[in-house]
């Protein structure tokens, strides 16, 4: 689908010379399907919250730490950050939610989503190489992580022109976030200091509702010209889910326990 979309499209280049058009062409270019192993597109979005330790009893030498790990200086806020893989059938494949002050780099890192795509497209290979996701240039070189192309060839050059129109999908989707979810228009409201794994959590659901919506309605899958999954086929109430691993995070994570 992403194919499709890339090679049906054309590039509109116009020359000057003195202010005046001296050329104009439409550029027309088919590539390679043999070698294309882009599937999907990744990244990040902010979720603003509350600013921690603002109480006048944590101001004590304790604000700073308390703020540090959800404060970032790019965005000047406070927060989550959440790391989207969004696939052209019209769905969300994955979501992963840390804190804000982290890149997109260093989220994927957190994430693990590079080994588990490892992992579940083992032994499918394109080229010799594995499916990718496509992304923009914060993002390292990995198995199935392929970043926008740098000193690129003048066919990679074009390439890089017509993802980055393919990419406006996913900043779609974030934008229907922001309009479907009016709690996170109000970062007081979210606070992590007392409630930081329940906001957590209302951030991941909200990605899982939002694809609810899109197999009933279908908003964004019409980017490609496809029919999003049913609900039925995206919620079989037959499907067996089995529990995740058990991991003992100690008693550092697990302080409201503490005496």
């Amino acid at each position: 689908m992403i194919f499709d979309r890339v090679s049906s499209g054309a590039l509109h280049e116009v020359q000057y010379v003195g202010g005046q058009v001296v050329d104009e062409s439409l550029i027309h270019h088919h590539f390679d399907f043999d070698s294309f192993r882009i599937f999907g597109h990744l990244d990040a979005m902010a979720n603003p919250t509350a600013r921690m330790g603002d109480n006048a009893s944590r101001r004590e030498g304790f604000a700073h730490d308390i703020q540090r790990p959800f404060y970032s200086g790019y965005m000047k806020e406070h927060g989550f950050k959440t790391l989207l893989v969004w696939l052209p059938i019209g769905v969300i494949g994955t979501v992963y939610v840390a804190e804000i002050r982290q890149n997109d780099n260093g989220l994927q890192n957190m994430s693990g989503l590079n080994n588990y795509l490892m992992r579940l497209l083992s032994g499918i290979l394109i080229s010799g190489l594995l499916p990718c996701l496509y992304c923009d240039g914060i993002f390292a070189v990995l198995a199935t992580i392929l970043p926008r192309f740098t000193n690129p060839t003048p066919e990679l050059h074009l390439l890089n022109v017509r993802l980055a129109s393919d990419r406006e999908s996913i900043e779609h989707v974030f934008g229907d976030h922001w309009v479907r979810f009016k709690i996170f228009h109000v970062p007081k409201r979210l606070q992590v200091f007392t409630g930081g794994v329940k906001v957590r959590r209302m951030v991941t659901v909200s990605f899982f509702i939002l694809n609810c919506y899109y197999c009933i309605g279908g908003s964004r899958s019409s980017f490609y010209g496809q029919v999003p999954p049913t609900l039925e086929q995206y919620l079989p109430l037959n499907e067996v889910l089995r529990p995740p691993p058990a991991v003992n995070l100690g008693d550092v994570w697990n302080y409201g326990s503490l005496n």
